[in-house]
């Protein structure tokens, strides 16, 4: 439930920064541009990682590994 409301939020925020971001770079002010453009890039990257991991970690309908494959 939370992880739904995470993915709300996260995914709202980068669609909002990508819908500014050419208004970002027509100011032209390079250290801000390149500012925006690190954190854009970086919480698409953030993104990417929790869904590999979350999609990694799911464990429901995957067969249990066995330790002991004598018992």
């Amino acid at each position: 439930m939370i992880m739904k409301g995470f993915w709300f939020l996260m995914s709202g925020a980068v669609v909002v920064m990508l819908l500014l971001t050419p208004l970002v770079i027509r100011l032209r002010i390079t250290s801000w541009t390149l500012g925006w453009l690190a954190i854009l890039l970086g919480s698409i990257a953030v993104m990417a990682l929790l869904g590999l991991t979350a999609r990694l970690t799911v464990t429901d309908g995957r067969p249990k590994l066995v330790d002991d494959l004598e018992s």
